[in-house]
């Protein structure tokens, strides 16, 4: 696994919330890091949402510093849509929720690449989860 060091030049101050991941975006040989917990973190950097470069989803190391293992990682071609996300598994009458965490873009041809890390640190493409992840949380293995 390679890790992710803070090289951006802005010193880290703490993060917004609990979130187990930040996004690295790595454009024109500069690293963003962007805390997935800072509301309106999209809209401040929404230049970026269509630029040429990579978008990395990086588990944190230390809730105190901006270091981490990465575990996704997309390169988002010129016109391209990148985009985070995560989702939540589970009911209210079901016992337990997992929350899987995902990057993935808009081509320009209209086809969306997903990849999602689910809290067993498994990792699935697309629509995967939609099947993997009410497995784990029933305790199955997936089929």
């Amino acid at each position: 696994m390679k890790i992710f060091e803070n090289n951006s030049g802005v010193e880290f101050t703490g993060w917004a919330g609990d979130n187990p991941f930040f996004l690295a975006i790595n454009v024109g040989g500069q690293s963003l890091i962007v805390d997935l917990d800072e509301p309106g973190w999209m809209w401040e950097r929404e230049g970026l949402m269509r630029e040429t470069g990579e978008w990395v989803l990086v588990a944190k190391n230390d809730a105190n510093a901006a270091l981490g293992t990465m575990v996704l990682s997309i390169r988002v071609l010129d016109g391209e849509q990148p985009y985070y996300t995560k989702r939540h598994f589970g009911s209210l009458l079901a016992e337990g929720e997992i929350v899987v965490y995902g990057i993935g873009k808009k081509r320009l041809d209209g086809h969306v690449d997903r990849m999602w890390i689910l809290p067993n640190g498994v990792i699935c493409a697309g629509d995967d989860v939609d099947i993997i992840a009410p497995n784990i949380l029933r305790g199955a293995s997936s089929s």
